[in-house]
């Protein structure tokens, strides 16, 4: 949540609801910890490193984008 009381994507800033969930794409161990894939309903992709933001990779809608499909 940010100063203005809104929840917000870590990588893209967009607003998210109450509800919003993450869904965790890949997960394994590694010698400097767990790392962890998930993604946001806005699509953004974030990496934790032992639970921790690591790095983040906007994707979503706060950026105005929309994901490229296949066909």
């Amino acid at each position: 949540m940010d100063d203005t009381g809104i929840d917000r994507c870590p990588a893209c800033w967009s607003p998210v609801s109450g509800s919003a969930e993450w869904v965790l794409l890949s997960q394994h161990e590694t010698s400097e910890g767990d790392i962890e894939y998930c993604q946001s309903a806005c699509g953004c992709v974030v990496l934790l490193l032992g639970g921790d933001l690591l790095k983040t990779v906007p994707t979503g809608a706060g950026l105005g984008h929309r994901p490229m499909g296949r066909g």
